[in-house]
């Protein structure tokens, strides 16, 4: 009995446990995930062009108190990766999604990084990832001395929109 029993049960736990994904984390469409100062950070995203090529990758926190929102900005050329220095990576922060509190860049002397995964040209659909190590242009919040601010490990998925920003 044990034999037949063990027999039925091999089968089923390996295709229970069978592996249909390439090992990479996964994101829902029109979302991202990642980490803020090593806290999960994650919400719905926005992309567009803009009528010279440039992609407008925006992140934005998905509700509660946060009013967070990561920006990256590329010469669009497909899949590939994107270095962003300056103003090309950003992240700031409102008050109700009006009055803004917090804004950084990318710190002087590095770099940022946006990468182009998987890009779909008639479905307009985009994956990647993206890190930017930013510092502090305004801080107008009581008792935030820190400005320094790490997000890592991003993951996005989208849709490029069909309205050209001009």
């Amino acid at each position: 009995m044990k034999t037949k029993f063990l027999f039925f049960l091999i089968p089923a736990f390996l295709l229970a446990c069978s592996n249909d994904d390439d090992g990479k984390k996964q994101v829902v469409e029109n979302t991202f995930t990642s980490s803020k100062n090593d806290q999960n950070w994650n919400g719905i995203t926005e992309i567009t062009i803009t009528a010279e090529d440039t992609l407008v990758f925006l992140g934005v926190a998905d509700g509660g108190a946060d009013y967070g929102v990561v920006v990256a900005r590329v010469k669009f050329k497909g899949e590939g990766s994107y270095m962003l220095k300056g103003n090309q990576g950003s992240y700031y922060e409102t008050i109700g999604a009006d009055a803004l509190i917090t804004q950084y860049v990318i710190e002087p002397e590095k770099t940022g990084s946006f990468d182009i995964t998987s890009y779909d040209e008639s479905s307009r659909s985009v994956e990647g990832n993206f890190e930017l190590p930013l510092k502090a242009t305004y801080l107008n919040v009581a008792n935030t001395k820190d400005s320094i601010l790490t997000i890592v490990n991003g993951l996005f998925s989208g849709t490029i929109r069909e309205e050209i920003i001009r």
